[in-house]
């Protein structure tokens, strides 16, 4: 079975459609009756934001309930496109579906054992995989980088990530710290978060023709406003990274579901 596995690997290289966890049907020639995706999470991390353990284990444990099979997960990280940051996927994988039963009488013994091998194989290989990725991501988080380039990576990420998918239903969980400092616009002031003004910030985020589309998906934040162990940030402060945000997701056609500020107090769905 784990050399069916490892040419499953090098097999999932060729296929034009990315998905890093290899076919199982496609390895045993197999029809898939139900290819559909029920549900796809995505996992975007802002490389600006560190989080605390209690964040880390929070996005982890969430993940983990959509490594299962008809679920996708998608980790991407985005930041500005400096020293060496930029927006790129670093893990993208689908468990696919499993055969009903009434399927399984018109398959051989022999090659349902092997089927059924793979597809165990398959879970565990998409959860080290999607696990690596992750730790892998969150770990590379920088708050000394220059720029945090959101509204721009948001819109990136709609168009040419989230909205390609096939998913039923797509769950967006966005870590950052949700300060934009940007060519578009910034939130700080002489080192402070400034008095947002939601008109006329919307108004920059459609001007730069950089207005997202999340076409209906269910979004959470966690990491709002988040500061280092020394620092505070104030009610009125967070209450304006708030407004804005929510008019934002109201403008970009997405469910915003939690906006943790900056932990999440309920789980994803």
């Amino acid at each position: 079975m784990r050399k069916l596995f490892a040419t499953l690997l090098v097999l999932s290289t060729l296929l034009l459609a990315r998905n890093d966890v290899p076919s199982c049907y496609d390895a045993l020639k197999l029809n898939n009756p139900n290819p559909s995706v029920e549900k796809e999470l995505f996992i975007l991390v802002d490389q600006t934001t560190p989080l605390d353990k209690n964040m880390m284990i929070y996005t982890y444990k969430n993940m983990m309930k959509f490594i299962k099979n008809g679920y996708a997960v998608t980790i991407a990280s985005f930041s500005a496109n400096a020293n060496g940051k930029y927006t790129d996927v670093a893990y993208e994988g689908t468990l696919e579906n499993l055969l009903p039963d009434s399927a399984k009488h018109d398959i051989a013994k022999k090659k349902l054992r092997k089927y059924q091998g793979c597809m165990n194989g398959q879970y565990k290989y998409a959860k080290k995989k999607a696990t690596k990725a992750l730790v892998s991501v969150l770990k590379g988080a920088n708050k000394k980088l220059p720029h945090s380039d959101i509204i721009k990576s948001l819109d990136d990420i709609s168009k040419h990530i989230i909205a390609p998918s096939k998913a039923s239903q797509k769950v967006v969980l966005l870590v950052s710290d949700m300060i934009e400092h940007s060519s578009i616009t910034t939130f700080y002031s002489k080192g402070l978060i400034k008095k947002i003004d939601v008109n006329k910030e919307m108004s920059k985020v459609k001007s730069s023709g950089h207005l997202a589309n999340f076409s209906g998906a269910d979004v959470y934040v966690i990491g709002t406003g988040v500061i280092s162990k020394k620092g505070y940030r104030d009610a009125k402060t967070l209450k304006r990274l708030t407004d804005f945000w929510e008019a934002y997701f109201t403008a970009t056609h997405a469910n915003l579901k939690a906006l943790g500020t900056p932990m999440l107090l309920e789980d994803i769905n």
